[in-house]
């Protein structure tokens, strides 16, 4: 009796010392991300001068700033917030933390966005990105024209879009510029657009002068006005 008391006091020290010994053994805490230490106001003022934080947003480096506010998920504030601040480069950077979120407020918000900047020259990549991902008239009119093509990218699911949102005012463009685009992803994304515009299409040609060809002539017998080679 006294021997099976003996090996159960031993076995729960042992207990007790792996359980002391786990955090340090087993733990997969991560390191936290080095920008949470900042507040949200810091934060906003980064899109603007990336030393206060010692980070940037754009496409090489990534949406780090963007991403921590938009992680933290207190939005509104932020939506408020965009109307009193007069740097372009903050608002941008709100615009993308709006991004994150799918909510009836955020739509009205990006719509609101777009119409007050549509005219001054302001960058409204995301906010039409945004509203063109609901098959929005006026974002997918932007977008049709080319002049905001703000690289490969990016623009592939923009151009992606315009089958998906069968939105036939883009062939043009479609025809005379994104199949001739020097990115191929994006003349890959623009025959696959054409693709489901132009019912009966072949799916596969046996090269690219061949296939500009054939939806350039498709595209003439609809009406549009394009430049066939």
């Amino acid at each position: 009796m006294d021997r099976i008391k003996s090996r159960w006091v031993a076995c729960q020290l042992a207990l007790l010392i792996c359980a002391c010994c786990l955090p340090a053994w087993g733990s997969t805490d991560r390191e936290p991300d080095p920008l949470s230490k900042y507040s949200t106001s810091q934060l906003l003022a980064c899109f603007a001068n990336w030393r206060i934080c010692n980070a940037a947003d754009s496409l090489p480096t990534g949406w780090q700033i963007s991403d921590e506010l938009a992680r933290r998920g207190h939005i509104k504030p932020l939506l408020r917030e965009y109307w009193h601040e007069k740097d372009p480069l903050i608002r941008g950077g709100i615009e993308h933390v709006a991004y994150h979120f799918h909510t009836k407020e955020v739509t009205t918000f990006m719509k609101k966005v777009v119409a007050k900047h549509m005219q001054d020259d302001e960058d409204l990549y995301w906010p039409l990105k945004y509203l063109e991902e609901q098959c929005d008239p006026v974002a997918l009119k932007a977008f049709s024209t080319g002049s905001m093509e703000v690289g490969c990218i990016q623009y592939i699911s923009v151009v992606a879009m315009f089958g998906k949102c069968q939105y036939r005012p883009a062939i043009p463009y479609l025809v005379n510029s994104a199949l001739n685009d020097v990115c191929g992803n994006i003349i890959a994304a623009a025959q696959e657009s054409l693709y489901s515009m132009f019912p009966g299409s072949p799916k596969r040609f046996s090269s690219l002068e061949k296939m500009q060809s054939y939806y350039c002539k498709r595209a003439k017998q609809d009406g549009f006005k394009v430049h066939c080679n």
